[in-house]
């Protein structure tokens, strides 16, 4: 009840006090008068919202994959945001964290620039607020090719190990 109170003086003296129109500055610019905002007036205006209040969608593999496409649906004019997205793998570590496979550390500030975008429609869809990601970079093996004769024989030896005998056979040719 006090803050109702407190409410109707404070709204009865802005009622008494007569308002002054803006004066122009030197430069021409109106000067603005001021007003003054008090903690309890936000409070009385805004409630709360508690974060512990709010459903929470539970998010499984499947889940997440659909709201990555969503994602790439939603932002497909920003073409530069689309081709980050399009083929990196995400993978969901628990309930409060994925991780985007990406084949290397570039692609990682470049998820940093568009954090905000991809958690805030993540967070919003899901109703989840603690949910984040990580980075994983992942580096394909390249596979070793046999390109010199001695590389070849190698190989051949490793698939088949009875050309070591023919060759013992016939010592005067070359791998």
């Amino acid at each position: 009840m006090e803050k109702n109170v407190n409410t109707e003086v404070h709204s009865e003296i802005d009622e008494a006090q007569p308002q002054e129109e803006a004066k122009p500055s030197r430069l021409g610019i109106p000067q603005r008068r001021f007003t003054s905002i008090s903690i309890s007036d936000v409070q009385q205006n805004k409630p709360l919202v508690s974060l512990e209040n709010r459903e929470m969608e539970t998010l499984t593999q499947q889940r997440l994959e659909d709201l990555w496409n969503e994602l790439l649906v939603k932002y497909q004019d920003d073409d530069k945001f689309c081709a980050l997205l399009a083929d990196k793998k995400v993978e969901l570590k628990s309930q409060n964290l994925f991780t985007i496979q990406v084949p290397n550390l570039f692609f990682d500030s470049q998820f940093r620039d568009y954090q905000g975008r991809i958690l805030g429609f993540l967070r919003e869809m899901t109703g989840n607020e603690a949910l984040q990601y990580k980075v994983v970079v992942v580096v394909e093996q390249v596979e070793k090719r046999a390109y010199m004769p001695r590389e070849k024989f190698d190989e051949l030896l490793k698939v088949n190990p009875a050309i070591l005998s023919l060759r013992k056979l016939f010592p005067d040719i070359d791998f």
